[in-house]
């Protein structure tokens, strides 16, 4: 099956999801796809998992799809994980492997947050009128809706930069420069999208302040921006190399 035929096959069941997704979810196969081919997976890395992520992370209210997967790494019976990190743990995988893998991961679904993020304030700045014209005209808010596009742009490119290998040797300087990146990033693409909607984006009938809080849920999982940075600062302590070296080394 091609990538495009299988990413196409996965949106689909995304977008066909009851209330209870987790039947569909397991009869699928997809729940296994990171497990290897002879334990009945599919034995993709993590460039195979980074679009996975991203499209569960373009709905309103993402299923534990992803962490599920990667507890299925160690306990094949997994469902409906919200944290992969204890039971990757229980499975003898090293602590601070399995929180990097897991703080990864959430950043490519916070990458496909705010990719929703963007395509709803682009609708929505195109389609309100004030004052005889569609807000999308005025400067104040192409200069928003720009600044939102860089950071969506570089939420998606630190997410799937940390996204690749075997998902046990992540690397945990690249996550954690995700984690924190894509968390800046929803800082700032929250408070544009809003500012954008106005009070619309919160009132119970919109879906935008869904995006946002889930959001803001996964910034604080595996530890927020400043408990990323700090790793991320002690790893670049650690080595003697200049800042042009250590960042391609990520």
């Amino acid at each position: 099956m091609s990538d495009d035929l299988f990413l196409d096959s996965f949106r689909k069941l995304l977008d066909g999801l009851g209330a209870d997704p987790w039947p569909e979810l397991s009869a699928s196969g997809f729940l296994d796809v990171l497990r290897p081919e002879a334990e009945g997976g599919a034995g993709l890395d993590l460039s195979g998992l980074f679009p996975l992520a991203f499209e569960t992370g373009r709905r309103a209210a993402p299923p534990a799809f992803v962490q599920t997967l990667l507890a299925r790494l160690v306990d094949p019976q997994a469902v409906a994980c919200a944290d992969a990190a204890p039971v990757l743990a229980a499975g003898g995988v090293p602590a601070e492997t399995a929180r990097a893998l897991c703080g990864a991961a959430d950043a490519a679904v916070m990458a496909g947050l705010i990719d929703s993020l963007q395509a709803m304030t682009l609708d929505h700045a195109s389609t309100r009128r004030q004052f005889g014209r569609e807000i999308s005209k005025f400067q104040a808010i192409q200069h928003q809706i720009a600044v939102m596009a860089e950071e969506v742009m570089a939420a998606r490119m630190a997410a799937e930069t940390a996204l690749m290998g075997a998902p046990l040797e992540v690397s945990g300087a690249a996550a954690a420069v995700a984690k924190l990146r894509c968390g800046e990033a929803a800082l700032v693409c929250s408070g544009v999208a809003h500012a954008v909607h106005g009070a619309i984006g919160v009132s119970a009938e919109h879906a935008l302040h869904r995006y946002t809080g889930a959001l803001h849920r996964l910034r604080l999982s595996q530890g927020g921006e400043a408990w990323w940075a700090r790793r991320l600062g002690e790893w670049a302590l650690s080595r003697r190399d200049d800042a042009a070296t250590l960042a391609r080394s990520l």
